[in-house]
């Protein structure tokens, strides 16, 4: 029995190209807003348009093996949701930074196989740390979108 030849990320390609599509139309429209207004659903309209469409070439210049089926825990699936979803909920009213602290901290705790350890735990809240600070600095300074404020910051 031979092995299977390589074949496309079809539903990653579909799904790219969809992403894209909308992206176009996100900077189309962004084109009513004011000049400051514009500049964050401009870049990210432009990043999703790069590499939707870097995946989309590399997915069918060079196809890899097929993917076995994975099955994941339904469980985390819907906690990973309801996290998302107060997080979304909360971010106006509780403010940026603090409903982005416990939902990273929740994401972790539900998302994470391995075994805690002190090392760990305390690189992860360093990752944390500079991923949410960064953004923060991202979003406030650089793209000057205006954050909800809350009990830091």
């Amino acid at each position: 029995m031979s092995p299977e030849p390589p074949k496309s990320d079809i539903p990653g390609i579909v799904g790219s190209a969809i992403l894209v599509a909308i992206a176009v139309a996100a900077f189309y429209f962004a084109k009513d807003f004011t000049a400051l207004g514009s500049v964050f659903p401009r870049t990210v309209a432009v990043l999703v348009i790069l590499f939707g469409g870097a995946y989309i070439v590399l997915a069918l210049v060079r196809p890899g093996p097929p993917k076995p089926v994975e099955h994941g825990s339904a469980l985390r699936r819907a906690a990973l949701f309801a996290v998302m979803l107060a997080w979304s909920l909360l971010l106006q009213s509780v403010g940026f930074l603090t409903t982005s602290i416990v939902a990273f901290t929740a994401i972790l705790l539900i998302a994470n196989y391995d075994r805690w350890t002190p090392r760990r735990a305390l690189g992860y809240a360093f990752a944390g740390a500079l991923l949410l600070g960064g953004l923060y600095a991202v979003f406030r300074f650089g793209l000057q979108v205006p954050l909800p404020p809350g009990l830091l910051l």
